[in-house]
């Protein structure tokens, strides 16, 4: 990076040295270079003036479901609680695993060990709700370690990566493909991914070996009142939950170490039913207006915590 002029937070806070990002053209390293990162072939990425940046190419790669409104409509859910015991899970899930990231790193090489700050990654990470609440949970921890850990977010959503780099802070917003994450190898302690699709492949090859995911996926009891008023209404068979798939694609790349689950019910308003069924993928392609919700009143919101650990 040149010397001269400060530059501001929203840009600095992607300057690392060793590069860790890497391009998702040629694969080379990426570099800060005034306000965009740039690799040895002159590709070239700008970093917005609210501190994201777009590491996609080509067309709009966003599905019309998931647009502004769907995460203006996440965002208020979340703000109502209803999914705060599946955001402790998550954090608790990651501050565990950083507790033990030094031990572990300092047993690798020299050479797999070239960073020093613990680094997360919240692997399609929406408006960013989890990944605001983890920076907040790090921040009040008493270890300077943790205090100093990169936070690294993103999603195919360049929609949803604007809303959630809005307010500032240290965390490195991006829009990118989970098929090609723009991270080098083995450069990261822990993933989080979070009721959103995986690539485990891509995964198992920027964790470090020992780098933990955290993958979070429906429980069987998810959204089950408005399931059942979905099936009542003829518009829907019942399917019963399974993570099998899940299970099976994790295993192929990693181990599993626990699977811990976590329910709560929550009483809902007409505003905030609106408001969820606005954004849960239970409603995708589901009319409304066939449905009989004067006595939905509570939704459940349950969810399987999966930890495993890259070899």
């Amino acid at each position: 990076m040149e010397s001269g002029t400060p530059v501001r937070h929203g840009i600095a806070k992607f300057n690392h040295d060793p590069a860790l990002y890497r391009c998702p053209l040629c694969h080379e390293a990426l570099t800060l270079d005034r306000s965009s990162l740039r690799c040895a072939n002159r590709h070239t990425f700008d970093i917005s003036s609210k501190g994201f940046v777009s590491m996609l190419r080509g067309g709009n790669n966003e599905s019309d479901l998931y647009d502004r409104s769907f995460f203006e409509h996440r965002s208020a859910v979340f703000s109502a609680g209803m999914y705060d015991h599946v955001i402790r899970a998550c954090c608790d899930s990651v501050e565990n695993s950083l507790a033990t990231a030094p031990q572990t790193r300092s047993l690798l090489p020299e050479s797999a060990n070239s960073f020093d700050a613990p680094r997360v990654v919240d692997a399609g990470c929406g408006e960013g709700h989890y990944m605001r609440r983890l920076e907040a949970r790090l921040a009040s921890v008493p270890s300077q370690t943790l205090n100093s850990t990169d936070l690294i977010a993103f999603d195919i959503s360049r929609e949803a990566v604007a809303l959630a780099s809005r307010g500032g802070g240290d965390v490195e917003w991006l829009a990118a493909d989970l098929a090609n994450i723009p991270l080098r190898d083995g450069s990261v302690d822990c993933i989080a991914n979070v009721f959103s699709p995986a690539n485990y492949a891509e995964f198992t090859r920027i964790l470090r070996p020992g780098g933990t995911l955290v993958k979070i996926v429906p429980g069987p009891h998810h959204v089950a009142e408005l399931r059942k008023t979905i099936v009542d209404a003829g518009l829907r068979k019942e399917l019963r939950y399974s993570n099998d798939d899940v299970l099976q694609g994790i295993s192929a790349h990693m181990r599993i170490l626990n699977t811990t689950r976590v329910s709560a019910t929550t009483a809902v308003d007409d505003a905030l039913l609106r408001d969820f069924m606005a954004m849960t993928p239970v409603m995708f392609h589901i009319d409304q207006q066939a449905l009989e919700l004067s006595e939905l009143d509570r939704i459940t919101i349950e969810a399987d915590v999966i930890v495993a650990i890259a070899m």
